[in-house]
């Protein structure tokens, strides 16, 4: 009876602290937005080399995907040119399309980062091998509280505000972001900034 309640507790106790760790998420995601809409949100705009950026997103990304068996497959040139970012808000856009990544990729699947070098832009691509992104959900992907109505949306939650807020960072940062995706042929995210030698011609 005593092992019987203690399974009880620990489900419960594990049921909070996923609750508890999703309001936090939905908190900050809320602040982050109250920032931009006032103007309060800074940006420490440095050169970095995106190679490292997205290494660090992967790295700290790692636990949660491998939670979901699924493995990320990093493609870097060796030269890459740096870009004007502000890192913590790139590695918070990146760490949002890889986590979105793992969480709609089947399990066993690779979800493959890519960074591309152009003659004034550097673009960083994130491919999953998921179901892919419906038509009718398109047009209102990067607006606020927008999910997808999936049972996989239900059931690894998200607040709808990750892709909002991500446009907002990058647009700040002077680049864009966007995505391809076919239904059962997965989605890729894109995020393109300025070469910092393109900057200061």
């Amino acid at each position: 009876m005593s092992n019987e309640l203690s399974e009880t507790a620990n489900h419960l106790v594990n049921i909070a602290h996923q609750n508890s760790e999703r309001l936090l998420v939905l908190i900050n995601d809320i602040l982050d937005i109250d920032k931009i809409v006032s103007g309060q949100m800074r940006f420490n705009m440095v050169r970095e080399n995106l190679n490292d950026l997205v290494k660090q997103a992967a790295e700290a990304n790692k636990a949660y995907a491998d939670r979901l068996n699924v493995s990320f497959s990093l493609s870097l040139p060796e030269q890459n040119p740096p870009v004007m970012a502000d890192a913590s808000r790139m590695v918070q856009v990146l760490t949002n399309l890889l986590s979105n990544a793992a969480k709609f990729s089947p399990e066993g699947g690779t979800v493959v980062i890519s960074v591309l070098n152009d003659a004034d832009k550097v673009r960083v691509l994130v491919r999953d091998s998921g179901a892919g992104i419906s038509d009718e959900f398109k047009p209102r992907i990067f607006s606020k509280f927008s999910q997808a109505d999936s049972s996989i949306t239900r059931q690894k939650g998200g607040t709808g505000l990750g892709l909002y807020i991500s446009k907002q960072l990058i647009e700040h940062m002077r680049g864009t972001i966007d995505f391809e995706s076919k239904p059962g042929q997965g989605t890729t995210f894109w995020i393109e900034l300025p070469r910092a030698t393109a900057l200061a011609a």
